[in-house]
């Protein structure tokens, strides 16, 4: 945002005092969102642990170029988001809350950038208090959006790819929307090839792809696909993409040779993408639930700022494709920012809810500016639907309301696992419930009153009620949750893990029984097989390399073991914590089939 240069003292204070607070804002509710708390739950299984194993295995051996799990190869990602975790650990030690960091930080670069986006694009002689409240609006949205609070806190590589395509196409937005060649082009082109590379280093082809979709779409619509072909600077860009993207792959392959090829471009993308892979399948619609939950609370005003921002009929798409570039394109660029990533993993075989977190950013973009608009050029949207407002309004306030009753009840629905048999009474003690429900029930009736009182015809005062349920429940409920389900889901398994890697005799294997706690890799120090029945524990003795061990460790829940075939009294209990054991068998035993009696 440009300064007038007719600005006093004063003025100039003033404007720069309403920024800083405004950043100091986000970066407190950044901490509140994806840092206060990292310390108090511990690995999650499966996908984190795994992730920041092999970051670690990294940082210890020195070996930046190959990542490794359970004593094998692991080409199923690339390198970036293990170099973060790994160089986190160098710098503050191998500790749970600082794999989470470069994540966390990520998450909030992401939200701090949109904030400066929007300010520098606010139009010259706006008001600064209604250019810095819709960046900060727009930046608050995204920072308390689910999904982004949700893998902003977990060490997966998720986070990584979607920031890195979100920073790409707000430097495309940078460039593409500034007024003349200037500095500010410049630095948008090259943060456009910068962040794509690191996408690519993050999570493969599709970092390039996915922004480049969104791009080449958005400029087709615009009718300037061919004018900003032309403007671009490719050989430079192209050189720095090259650059970041392309060294960890040759020397990848130069240390592994045509089995890095074949996993991770092969498995790993192509097959990823035409076949079902690791028993995760979906239906085509299986995204448009995920983007209403990922997006909570905010995917509720979606339908209503969709609505708003489409042309008018063929003159007013006319009109808009005629002129050039401005602010006011943002919502429309977020709308296909949005529907191309949901539609492409859409098309996928292999689907999981993280895969569309890149689209987050688009919809939290989209909804700011429904709340807090650019001005529209003449012809632009549709005016405000009272009546849509107020709809949207009252499912809001039904939703937060049925999210305090679900919350009410959450320890009759905590109940039922039979490998955590106390933990229902746990949550019902912690009186989390209650926090919870007091969270999301007091703002579902406060915007209740405000669409009473003023019937919708406001829309920037209905984002109030969800900032609080979300701050509130960032701030009073998840450390507590983080607490409580580390103490009686994550903890037994922890030391349990830590006494076999104490225990061990030499080479014995250890083996997982059950679910697949890929925290036990990390925590024991050692390889695990994991197995689900006798036969599957057989099989994968038999695959080990080297000489057949005497004995071997077996870790579970009391119910996991005994589906297993194996009774309390069964083999040397080493060890119990609450309902999980390890227990050290025979493995003659185990080999030949017999009864365990």
């Amino acid at each position: 945002m440009t300064l007038p240069s007719n600005l006093s003292a004063a003025a100039v204070s003033r404007r720069w005092r309403l920024r800083l607070g405004a950043v100091l804002l986000l970066v407190l509710l950044c901490w509140v969102a994806y840092v206060r708390g990292l310390d108090s739950l511990g690995l999650m299984d499966k996908t984190e642990a795994l992730f920041v194993e092999v970051a670690r295995g990294m940082a210890d051996s020195g070996d930046w170029i190959t990542p490794r799990w359970n004593g094998q190869t692991f080409f199923d990602y690339p390198v970036w988001g293990y170099w973060m975790v790994a160089l986190s650990f160098r710098l503050f030690g191998p500790f749970e809350w600082a794999a989470r960091v470069p994540p966390a930080l990520a998450a909030s670069l992401t939200v701090l950038a949109l904030f400066a986006l929007l300010l520098r694009l606010a139009p010259t002689g706006e008001p600064e208090g209604q250019a810095v409240g819709r960046a900060f609006l727009a930046a608050a949205v995204l920072a308390r959006s689910t999904g982004w609070v949700g893998w902003g806190r977990s060490s997966v590589t998720d986070m990584f790819l979607a920031s890195a395509i979100s920073l790409s196409l707000f430097s495309f937005l940078l460039a593409h929307l500034s007024r003349a060649q200037t500095l500010e082009r410049r630095l948008g082109h090259a943060g456009m090839a910068l962040f794509a590379g690191i996408a690519v280093l993050a999570k493969g082809p599709i970092g390039l792809l996915l922004p480049g979709l969104v791009i080449v779409i958005y400029l087709l619509l615009r009718g300037r696909l061919l004018d900003t072909v032309r403007q671009t600077p490719w050989l430079p860009m192209i050189a720095l993409f090259l650059g970041v993207a392309v060294p960890w792959y040759a020397l990848a392959t130069k240390a592994n040779g045509f089995e890095f090829l074949e996993h991770f471009l092969g498995f790993s993308n192509l097959e990823r993408f035409t076949s079902v892979i690791y028993d995760h399948p979906g239906p085509p619609w299986f995204y448009l639930p995920w983007v209403l939950i990922l997006l909570l609370p905010w995917s509720l005003f979606l339908p209503v700022a969709v609505a708003r921002i489409l042309p008018r009929g063929r003159a007013g798409w006319a009109s808009w494709r005629q002129r050039p570039p401005e602010p006011s394109d943002l919502p429309l660029f977020s709308l296909v920012w949005l529907v191309v990533v949901v539609l492409f993993f859409s098309a996928a075989a292999t689907k999981l809810p993280g895969y569309i977190l890149p689209a987050i950013p688009g919809g939290a973009l989209l909804v700011g500016l429904f709340f807090r608009p650019f001005r529209p050029a003449a012809g632009d949207g549709a005016p405000i639907d009272g009546a849509g407002v107020r709809l949207t309004g009252w499912v809001n306030a039904l939703v937060l309301a049925l999210l305090a009753g679900a919350a009410a009840v959450a320890p009759r629905l905590a109940g039922g696992d039979p490998s955590h048999p106390g933990f229902a009474a746990a949550v019902a003690a912690s009186g989390l419930p209650v926090t919870m429900a007091l969270a999301f029930g007091v703002p579902a009736l406060v915007l209740a009153t405000l669409l009473l009182r003023r019937g919708g015809r406001d829309p920037g005062r209905l984002w109030w009620p969800n900032a609080a349920a979300m701050l509130a429940v960032l701030a009073l409920v998840v450390p507590g949750v983080g607490r409580l389900v580390d103490r009686e889901r994550q903890l037994p398994v922890r030391d349990l893990a830590r006494l076999a890697g104490q225990q061990a005799r030499g080479d014995e294997p250890l083996l997982v029984v059950g679910y697949m706690r890929y925290s036990v890799v990390y925590y024991s120090g050692r390889p695990a097989i994991f197995v689900s029945s006798p036969e599957g524990a057989r099989r994968g003795l038999r695959e080990r390399s080297g000489p057949q061990a005497s004995t071997v460790l077996l870790l579970g829940s009391d119910a996991e073991l005994s589906d297993f075939g194996l009774s309390p009294a069964d083999g040397t209990t080493l060890s119990r914590q609450g309902s999980h054991r390890l227990v050290r068998l025979p493995a003659s035993r185990l080999m030949e089939g017999k009864d365990q009696g």
